[in-house]
């Protein structure tokens, strides 16, 4: 179990680093771009490796693994990576990551009622705290002068972004399933990536090469470092979950806010603002992560 928990820190820390890329690369580089490039780079790195450490598996696989492969990379990708990708755009990373509090409370509905895992009390108490974290990120954005308006932009990033949680949620809910019934981690990320960014690509292909045309190089080798990173976070989430059960996995990957709220205070202060409330929140939010933490260990 200690080694579900350090990959999945592993996995927060990787997709933190990956926010606070995409936020400077679609500064220039639309969302479904960079997320294409950032799948694109990701895929490259994670395949390149599970055909070096895992070609026997990758050689036995059945029929069906692709199917379940195509069913995790169009639920992350086209869909949940877009749809936060266009929230970090929207609200910036410092509000976005906290959105993705929300996905243990996810995790935790759908581990119990589909996979019939029982969380022990410490799991339990620890993802409510994470999700009254989350509602004090999102109170910070409240109160900007245009609360008028029945559905501003502010509005509309944080309900990407939960759309987005919702969707890695179901994604890490049937990615469970296949890393302990169909096929290894390494080889699973490679095949959801590497499907993933096809049906991204097929879907965003024209902004995509008119991007590649007219952008600055610059931004676009900040959204493939993003890939990159959070290529490598997919890798250790799926050596979490082949380890532990999601309801466990899923909270402490959501320790994420708190790093991308230190990186952005380092690097991105110009482009955000961080408040005490939003500090609260995440710290609120990463207390429930430390909470889940304790009880994965005596699980």
């Amino acid at each position: 179990m200690a080694l579900a928990v350090a990959f999945a820190f592993l996995a927060a820390l990787g997709f933190s680093s990956g926010y606070v890329l995409i936020r400077v690369g679609t500064q220039r580089v639309s969302a479904p771009t960079a997320t294409f490039l950032g799948v694109f780079t990701g895929a490259v790195l994670v395949t390149g490796l599970a055909f070096a450490l895992n070609f026997q598996d990758i050689k036995a696989l059945e029929p069906i693994a692709f199917a379940w492969f195509a069913l995790m990379g169009a639920m992350a990708y086209p869909v949940a990576r877009v749809l936060n990708n266009t929230a970090i755009t929207m609200v910036g990373a410092s509000r976005a990551a906290p959105i993705s509090s929300l996905q243990p409370l996810f995790a935790l509905a759908l581990g119990i009622s589909l996979l019939g895992e029982r969380p022990n009390l410490m799991v339990s108490l620890g993802t409510p705290m994470i999700v009254g974290g989350l509602i004090l990120v999102v109170l910070t954005g409240s109160t900007n002068g245009s609360s008028d308006r029945v559905l501003n932009a502010r509005k509309l990033g944080y309900l990407l972004a939960i759309g987005a949680a919702l969707s890695f949620a179901s994604r890490d809910v049937i990615s469970r399933h296949v890393l302990v019934a169909v096929a290894p981690p390494l080889v699973t990320a490679a095949f959801a990536l590497t499907i993933g960014g096809i049906l991204l690509f097929a879907l965003t292909y024209r902004d995509v090469i008119n991007s590649l045309r007219r952008l600055p190089g610059r931004y676009l080798v900040v959204c493939g470092l993003s890939g990159l990173c959070q290529g490598l976070a997919i890798a250790a989430l799926f050596q979490a979950l082949s380890r532990a059960p999601v309801t466990v996995v899923s909270p402490i990957n959501a320790s994420s806010p708190l790093i991308t709220l230190l990186l952005v205070h380092l690097f991105l202060r110009r482009l955000e603002t961080i408040t005490p409330l939003l500090v609260a929140g995440t710290l609120l939010s990463v207390t429930g992560v430390v909470v889940v933490v304790i009880g994965a260990l005596v699980y």
